[in-house]
C-alpha cells in the first residue's frame, strides 16, 4: 500500500464504501489502485488504504468537479498521505 486517507464521513462508512466501489468500476479506479481497504475506526472515522500504480491518475479522478461535491455533499473531509515500506 502506498497511500493512505484519514478522514470522518458524515453520512457513514457504507456510503463510502460504496463511492470507492463506484469510483473503482464506474470511473475507471481498478487500472490504477490494485488493492484497497476500507476501516470504520467508529465515530464517522475512516483509514482508506490503497497501492496507487498511477497518482496523477489518482489525483485527477479525486479533483473532479463531481467527486469534489460528493464529498461535500456526504461530509467527507480527509488528509491524502503517501508512503513508503520501510525495510529492514
Amino acid at each position: 500500500m502506498n497511500l493512505c486517507m484519514n478522514g470522518t464521513i458524515e453520512s457513514g462508512i457504507e456510503i463510502l464504501r460504496a463511492r470507492v466501489e463506484h469510483n473503482m468500476v464506474v470511473k475507471g479506479g481498478n487500472e490504477f489502485c490494485t488493492e484497497w481497504h476500507l476501516a470504520d475506526l467508529g465515530n464517522k472515522k475512516f483509514v482508506w488504504l490503497g497501492n496507487i500504480t498511477d497518482m496523477e491518475a489518482m489525483g485527477a479522478m479525486l479533483n473532479t468537479p463531481e467527486e469534489v461535491q460528493w464529498d461535500k455533499d456526504n461530509g467527507a473531509v480527509y488528509k491524502v498521505y503517501s508512503m513508503a515500506e520501510m525495510t529492514g
